[in-house]
């Protein structure tokens, strides 16, 4: 676990209690954020009522300017056929009364029908106009009928503006009090961040070193970044890697390398444990048998391994899994289960 580091706590307290004091403010101007938020929904609702009505507003003017825009030339042009034809009909019709005068009965009949043919089309055309002209009349009806409506949402909206920028000053006055406290932890977390990358730096640094170490080691390159460094003292580095839950976990691999940085021992993750794993295993001799414990009785495997002309080393496992004893290729006896204060006897 990595060693704690008290400036680093005492900067994680200050700026604890910092964020309090910062919190106490935030719930003192609450109640002011609320009155104004819900003066705020009056006034969006205010804006909207009032938005609507103007839009309604505007699309009329735009509904009267299109009909206009439509109509007016329509309408000039009618009244140019209306006169046209009106004075058409008129000198039809004076020429139909020169041929009755003069007894001309065909001529007059022929100027007659003619006249009446102008009448009509001065009549479509003054029909037309008026309908034209009523319309843009209705246009222009509907267009006025929206006054009073935006002008008593624009009121309500002026009211509700009103109420909202009172509820504002009174919440900027809370909040600058908030300001003033989040400005003090902003100060505190500044400097337990500034600290911390500190720390965090020279837990880099130890990593990148572990995993130097690793590589010179020669660990498989999947495993660099999370492995467990720990040294003997007699110089001995080991490295841990690849275990479950942890590099040193249920089936991890070992790789170990003497002061003078040899490697001396290398396991591969649930790779079985042998001579096999010693640099030097081919100098080495291993060998099981089956015996008794002398002290249980029950069966047990025999170890026995180490460098040839050595005593050799010895494990010895009960039949339920558990060590009883553990001698190393030197002859000193490291552990005994029934006796481990004294493991000589």
């Amino acid at each position: 676990m990595p060693r704690r580091d008290e400036e680093l706590d005492h900067l994680k307290k200050e700026q604890d209690n910092a964020f309090r004091r910062k919190q106490d403010a935030w719930e003192a101007q609450d109640q002011a954020w609320d009155r104004r938020q819900a003066a705020r929904v009056t006034l969006d609702r205010a804006y909207e009522e009032k938005q609507r009505a103007y839009q309604e507003r505007q699309e009329s003017w735009e509904e009267l300017q299109r009909v206009r825009d439509r109509n007016g030339p329509r309408i000039d042009y009618l009244n140019d056929e209306q006169e046209s034809a009106f004075q058409n009909m008129k000198d039809a019709f004076e020429k139909a009364s020169d041929a009755h005068e003069a007894r001309d009965g065909a001529s007059a009949r022929m100027y007659a029908d003619e006249g009446h043919r102008y009448k009509a089309e001065a009549q479509e055309a003054v029909a037309e106009r008026r309908q034209l002209v009523q319309e843009i009349r209705d246009a222009k009806t509907r267009h006025e009928t929206t006054r009073p409506a935006f002008q008593r949402a624009k009121a309500e909206f002026d009211r509700a503006r009103d109420e909202h920028d009172r509820a504002k000053a009174d919440h900027e006055h809370t909040q600058a009090e908030f300001k003033r406290a989040k400005a003090d932890f902003d100060s505190t977390k500044n400097a337990f961040q500034a600290r911390l990358e500190v720390v965090l730096g020279e837990r880099q640094q130890r990593r990148d070193d572990k995993r130097s170490i690793a590589e010179r080691a020669g660990v498989p390159y999947q495993y660099l970044d999370n492995v467990y460094v720990s040294t003997d003292a007699d110089g001995t580095v080991n490295i841990y890697f690849g275990g479950v839950g942890s590099p040193d976990g249920p089936g991890h691999g070992h790789y170990a390398m003497d002061s003078s940085g040899n490697l001396t021992y290398s396991r591969d993750p649930f790779d079985p444990h042998g001579t096999q794993n010693f640099a030097d295993h081919t100098e080495r001799w291993d060998k099981y048998s089956s015996s008794r414990s002398g002290q249980t009785g029950k069966a047990q495997t025999d170890v026995y391994f180490g460098r040839k002309g050595t005593k050799g080393g010895h494990i010895a496992i009960n039949e339920d899994g558990d060590i009883e004893h553990v001698r190393d290729e030197d002859g000193e006896i490291l552990y005994n289960k029934y006796n481990p204060d004294n493991p000589y006897r």
